[in-house]
């Protein structure tokens, strides 16, 4: 092993074993996980000279610049947009889009106008400046709330600019580096960096995608294998962002974001439970690493005194940057919500606290970096290093009180009534399980006896609590679509339920969720409920029509809607026996309950109707269907009994899978 190649890993310990203890430092202090990293690297670059720490190699610039730029980045870029949840992601889509691309560039010309007018640096620094400080990372922010359990919509806000508005802020400077390069007049200039910014995010968008599309085509082929699957999503997220980057010349950030976003889109993955799980892990560790490593890079690179040296500049830099903020956080914000279907305005609050959550960090340090080798001067490094430390630290540490004061962790009543139902019905499944046990030897103490009369009052107070919120502020509209919600939601359970026993292919599965968010979104949001569809909604309009005929008459596709015919003949089964219960428990009206029963009653008959109708015209491909539902029930059964096994510890994991194997190969 070569002294760099020892002293990388040495560097890569030091700062693994720097995130372990600034975790129990910021458990013990209370302070922000970020705000005590940022601590600990400005520490360790304080102690470097005395105790030569082995963090060298991470203080160079060229080689911090590609770790963050080429295996941090990616990483965080990936299992956020992974991660992501689609249907607040679809919701808030336009107020993503504007944030993300129009405010980038409004934030870049704030910022380079007022530098450029109140500091000695040129229009070309100060536009680069302005597009390197319009990348926010709001790690921080999301982290505090999620534990004041803030509202979903506000933490996508934060969680989706940030994603989108990386990508911009990378591509927009590097339109920039080009376009000041090639030394054009104003116009010319203009019209090549914006056809040069169009094609590096289309570039990005559509090479994301068919990474995206290979890897879910070879997750159906492959074996399932944990380890396996995760090698390919791997591949996948570091494959697409490097073949943008380096061989099409486009966003790589664009690329992996979209492969992120094409997979959360196909949730449930192609795979089993267990492998879905340590998926899931995985990719959770790797962005914690990635994470803490980029928030001691920032503190590492802060020198405190050339930060001292450069305050004057660094104070009308940050006063840009906040102008920005608030000109984007008060002046586009609050339009942005009548140009979506729900025409609801962004609450104030909210303005708020995306004005205080604009810090900067990793991709703002990272392409300050980059810009040292191609300008030959340090000076935006170091204004951008003061920035980004500054930001982190001032903003960072107002974040949580703030959200504290807006009183962010009160539940809408939507979530104050959905909390209130699962609780509800967790009682009542409570008081079936103990009047199980009244005939028990375990009735004799009266335990249960006691238990049942504790709950009760529980129960009586919760169904009084929804009581009053369903006649006083909710009214039978509310109580209906509340209703129509929570059906949608156990439809989907019981969907997912199949396909986890391997009763349905994951492609049935997938599409009949797509339907029914479709019918949940627009429930949520108050418009026009679409009609339950079984196609797949990438095609519209006339494609549709000229479409529909084709594909319904190929094998393969009626085979797909026959399953999925049956899938919701049965889901649909389950949700009528639901609402029976939810009926009787909770006092629902009859109106209101006879009006979601009939909807679902409705979908009964069609399905059964559809499936009558494949009998009888392809007859064949009914069999083949329903032969392997039969062969998948079996399966499932088979694996659940052998599962019974291993967990008596009579046979071994690996016995299991064997045996399952032997009895595939039988022929039954």
């Amino acid at each position: 092993m070569t002294d760099s190649s020892f002293a990388f890993i040495l560097a890569l310990f030091t700062f693994l074993l720097a995130a372990v203890l600034a975790k129990e430092v910021s458990r013990w202090s209370r302070l922000p996980y970020p705000i005590t990293l940022i601590l600990a690297g400005l520490a360790m670059h304080a102690i470097q000279p005395s105790f030569s720490l082995p963090i060298d190699p991470l203080t160079e610039k060229d080689l911090a610049h590609d770790v963050i730029l080429y295996i941090l980045l990616p990483t965080l870029v990936f299992e956020t947009a992974y991660n992501l949840d689609i249907s607040k992601l679809a919701a808030n889509r336009i107020a993503i889009f504007v944030l993300a691309i129009p405010g980038v560039l409004i934030s870049s010309i704030v910022v380079a106008a007022i530098v450029n007018y109140f500091t000695p640096l040129s229009w070309q620094y100060a536009l680069l400046l302005g597009a390197i400080l319009s990348a926010t990372d709001p790690t921080a922010v999301i982290a505090a709330f999620r534990q004041l359990n803030a509202p979903k919509d506000l933490i996508m806000l934060i969680e989706g600019e940030s994603l989108f508005n990386d990508a911009t802020a990378i591509t927009l400077t590097k339109v920039l580096v080009l376009s000041f390069a090639l030394s054009h007049g104003f116009w010319q200039t203009l019209g090549h960096g914006s056809g040069l910014f169009t094609i590096t995010l289309l570039g990005g968008v559509i090479c994301g995608w068919l990474f995206a599309r290979l890897a879910l085509w070879s997750l159906q082929k492959m074996p399932d294998d944990p380890f396996s699957e995760i090698s390919l999503s791997l591949l996948m997220a570091f494959g697409c962002y490097l073949f943008a980057e380096k061989a099409l010349e486009v966003s790589g950030i664009v690329a992996a974001a979209v492969a992120g976003i094409s997979l959360a889109t196909h949730a449930p993955l192609p795979v089993s439970k267990k492998s879905q799980q340590y998926l899931n892990h995985f990719w959770s560790y790797l962005s914690f690493i990635a994470s803490a490593s980029i928030f001691l890079i920032v503190g590492l690179w802060t020198d405190l005194g050339l930060l001292w040296d450069n305050i004057t500049i660094s104070i009308i830099v940050l006063a840009a940057i906040w102008l920005s903020r608030a000109a984007i956080a008060y002046g586009l914000l609050p339009y942005i919500g009548h140009l979506q279907r729900q025409a609801k305005s962004t609450p104030m609050a909210f303005r708020h606290l995306m004005f205080v959550g604009g810090m900067r960090g990793a991709v703002t340090l990272a392409l300050a970096m980059g810009l040292v080798s191609v300008l030959g001067d340090e000076t935006l490094l170091s204004i951008t290093t003061g920035v980004v430390f500054l930001t982190i630290l001032l903003q960072g540490i107002l974040i949580t009180p703030l959200a504290r004061h807006f009183q962010l962790k009160e539940k809408e009543l939507s979530d104050s009534i959905a909390t209130a139902e699962l609780t509800l019905s967790t009682l009542h499944h409570s008081r079936k399980v103990l009047q199980s046990l009244l005939n028990s030897e375990l009735a004799h103490g009266g335990i249960p006896q006691a238990l049942s009369a504790r709950l009760d009052p529980l129960i009586t107070e919760q169904e009084k609590q929804l009581q009053s919120w369903f006649s006083a502020e909710v009214g039978p509209i509310g109580l209906w679509n509340r209703l129509l919600l929570r059906c949608a939601s156990l439809e989907i359970g019981y969907l997912y339920q199949l396909f986890d026993q391997g009763l349905i292919k994951a492609s049935v599965y997938q599409e009949l969720k797509n339907s029914l968010d479709e019918q949940m979104e627009a429930i949520r949001h108050q418009y026009q409920r679409p009609a339950f569809s079984h196609l797949p909604k990438r095609l519209s309009g006339l494609l549709t029509r000229l479409w529909q005929p084709i594909s319904h008459a190929h094998p393969q596709r009626q085979a797909l809607i026959y399953e999925m015919a049956w899938a919701r003949l049965m889901s649909c089964q389950y949700v009528l026996n639901e609402l029976a219960q939810i009926i009787e428990d909770e006092e629902i009206p009859e109106a209101v309950a006879s009006h979601v029963a009939g909807i679902w009653q409705g979908w009964q008959q069609e399905c059964e109707t559809q499936i009558s109708q494949i009998e009888h015209q392809q007859p064949n491909t009914a069999t083949a269907v329903q032969q392997q539902l039969v062969h998948n029930f079996l399966h499932t059964a088979q694996a659940e009994h052998l599962q019974q096994y291993v967990q008596q510890c009579l046979i071994s994991e690996d016995d299991a899978a064997q045996l399952l194997r032997q009895l595939e190969s039988m022929d039954l």
